[in-house]
């Protein structure tokens, strides 16, 4: 498995060490022999050690917050094609947003460290999107849920490291004749260094012999503040007490000869290694209750915590050590505990091995099937396909919320995602991409096919996008050739776009899977076998309908004729008038009404029990034909070959009119279906109940 690491410099920072170590460690043990590392960065001080490590460096300067750097987007794509790495690893945000559009249509994963607490929202976005969002720290794991809404499933803790080898531990016995007191990091005013000095200021008057050691060096943008805080050393006459060292990279021989670690930070730190480093090698922390430290150390533990910018506590919990030896060796013994269990590198990067495998291994796909019941029970056997296909999938399926109980325990899907039925407007297509990005999909199987869905694929930057090449499919990277006239069923229609995943259908046939039998006594239905009728197909297709007429003569006929059936209504809200009108005519006792009185739960047990299901519509036709009902279908004004799937349980009745398959809503004669008799249908029925 090959893994390119991604930042904006290999300069000196915790980031940038922990890649160091994490390459080289790759490198040099056997137990990760199938891994292959590459680092991606502007160059920088600790370049050269990858190159001594033997890690292949590519120079790119991916460092620069602009919108142009976007432009490289095309180089790290080349790279890509050339290296055919498995993952980027992004830690940074500007390398992320490169990084993240270079991987759209690779083989190559995308994943993120959130490395801090960001700030702006717009330009963090993209640390959120990566396939799996590791996070140093349960602070920094809270606040990209809380403020990025990057979903659970995606967050995974993984602490930063000490290699402790290299730091090795000493016990502070061998300390209390130290002098010194150190403080590690850039110089930067969220690292409070302006209150350790004034706090140190206290300490001397006390202990005029210890000596403060701020190791780290200033940013360009930070040199006015590394100014001022030499101005305040010497304000407080503390030249001979307080140096800076500037960038040290050998942090360990440092830690060796410390009498104590301060790390005073006045914002949310997002770990905090160096805390680790100097536990690892013995030397007891003073340090604030801010974010990651209060992660890693128990006060009065195994560490001592005070409040930010507390000029006054920081202080005494320096003097505190500095008296008091016993407590020092304690903290230092139990915090070089803690560090051995909780932050070995081997641990962490055994953790960050499995992170690798599982991304590569692990595929998020997504089905979009928005619109009628009838279509999606189409798209039910392609579900059934993908889920064959990748067993180890997450399969989600993105459809309207009225539809969701419908796939309740449904074992080809992991998740349903809801949209409202307006989903179609801008706004909408813009907020429901913006859900769907932070779930960070490998495939989204476009089986919708309009202008809406098409955006959303897209905006929602999948991977890898499916659909037809219509409309707007040119905006996903896959797609299949669609032809208007061209007379498929919808089963052909999807495998043509599920070849492009290198699926087919074994058997083009509808299905449903197994379901809990429901208790349906108070329905009415107990007392002889029973047959269903759809009376109403829809309230925007009335031409769909059959006439009322036609249908109360057929209920007339089919009792005379099988006098031991019941004749059982179905169909919405909406059908009830109708429904009422055909009990009025027919006032049999055999005439059950169940319009608008089922969900889709106890419609499904009730097709199961019909012995026949005459319908116009399309939707109960497909559920029932799923089932393995016997299934009478009505069509007038729609082809019946573009929305059904052959099967021996379905028998299709229409008229070949020339205005025949108009797709028209409204019609002044409605002949189509005025002119399915009765008698027809009777005859289509005898012929079912008696297996002919």
């Amino acid at each position: 498995m090959k893994v390119i690491q991604i930042l904006p410099k290999m300069k000196a920072g915790g980031v940038e060490r922990g890649v160091l170590d994490l390459v080289s460690y790759f490198k040099n043990h056997k137990k990760f022999s199938g891994f292959e590392s590459a680092v991606i960065s502007a160059g920088g001080g600790l370049a050269y050690l990858l190159d001594q490590a033997g890690i292949k460096h590519y120079k790119i300067p991916v460092d620069k917050k602009s919108p142009f750097s976007l432009l490289l987007v095309h180089r790290i794509s080349k790279l890509i094609l050339k290296e055919k790495p498995d993952i980027i690893h992004a830690r940074s945000r500007v390398p992320a947003w490169i990084s993240f559009f270079a991987t759209r249509n690779k083989k190559c994963h995308f994943i993120t460290t959130a490395h801090g607490i960001y700030g702006n929202k717009i330009s963090s976005e993209v640390m959120g999107w990566g396939k799996f969002v590791i996070c140093p720290s349960k602070t920094v794991a809270r606040h990209m849920k809380e403020r990025f809404g990057v979903p659970e499933e995606k967050i995974l803790i993984i602490p930063r490291w000490v290699d402790l080898d290299k730091f090795k531990f000493t016990d502070y016995q061998s300390r209390i004749e130290n002098n010194f007191i150190v403080s590690v990091g850039r110089i930067s005013p969220s690292k409070g260094y302006q209150y350790l000095i004034d706090a140190f200021r206290k300490v001397v008057r006390f202990k005029p012999y210890l000596k403060l050691k701020i190791v780290g060096s200033a940013d360009k943008n930070k040199s006015s503040y590394l100014d001022y805080l030499k101005t305040l050393v010497t304000r407080f006459s503390l030249n001979y007490n307080v140096e800076f060292t500037g960038f040290s990279q050998n942090i360990e021989d440092i830690l060796a000869g410390a009498k104590i670690l301060v790390a005073p930070s006045v914002i949310e730190e997002a770990f905090g290694r160096v805390v680790i480093e100097a536990a690892a090698c013995g030397v007891p922390v003073v340090a604030t209750k801010v974010g990651g430290f209060e992660e890693i150390i128990d006060d009065k533990k195994d560490g001592l915590l005070v409040p930010p910018s507390d000029v006054d506590s920081l202080s005494e919990a320096i003097l505190k050590l500095v008296d008091d030896p016993k407590l020092a060796q304690k903290l230092s013994t139990q915090a070089r505990e803690k560090v051995s269990e909780y932050y070995s590198m081997d641990k962490a990067l055994d953790s960050l091995s499995k992170v690798y495998e599982k991304t590569v291994n692990e595929k998020r796909i997504l089905i979009t099937k928005i619109s009628s019941l009838g279509d999606i029970i189409l798209a039910i056997p392609s579900l059934a396909r993908l889920r064959q296909k990748f067993p180890k999938a997450k399969i989600y399926l993105l459809t309207l919320k009225k539809y969701a109980s419908f796939f309740y325990n449904c074992p080809y899907l992991d998740k349903v995602i809801t949209v409202p039925s307006d989903y179609k407007k801008i706004k909408k297509v813009f907020q429901i991409s913006k859900r769907l990005r932070r779930l960070s999909f490998d495939y989204i199987v476009d089986l919708q096919n309009n202008r809406a869905s098409q955006l959303i694929a897209f905006l929602s930057f999948g991977r890898k996008t499916f659909g037809f090449r219509r409309k707007l499919g040119f905006l996903l990277n896959h797609t299949a050739t669609y032809k208007k006239k061209e007379m498929i069923d919808p089963l052909e229609s999807q495998e043509r776009i599920l070849k492009l995943l290198g699926v087919t259908f074994l058997e083009k046939k509808l299905l449903f899977w197994q379901t809990k039998p429901l208790d349906l006594s108070g329905f009415g239905l107990e007392g002889g076998e029973l047959i269903g009728i759809n009376i109403s197909a829809s309230e925007k297709w009335e031409t769909k309908n059959w006439p009322l007429e036609n249908v109360n003569r057929f209920i007339k006929l089919f009792i005379k004729k099988y006098p031991g059936y019941r004749v059982v209504l179905l169909g919405d809200e909406a059908a009830k008038l109708r429904a009422e009108s055909i009990k009025n005519i027919n006032k049999s006792r055999k005439v059950v009404d169940l319009c608008g009185k089922t969900e889709i739960n106890e419609l499904i047990e009730i097709l199961k029990k019909l012995k026949l299901f005459i319908t116009p519509d399309t939707a109960t036709l497909h559920l029932a034909q799923s089932l393995g009902t016997e299934i009478i279908g009505l069509f007038g004004p729609t082809n019946s070959k573009l929305h059904t799937i052959e099967a021996a349980n379905l028998k299709i009745i229409e008229k070949k009119l020339s205005c025949r398959y108009c797709y028209k809503g409204r019609c002044s004669t409605s002949q189509c279906m005025r002119g399915i008799t009765a008698k027809e249908v009777l005859s289509s029925v005898d012929a079912v109940l008696s297996g002919n």
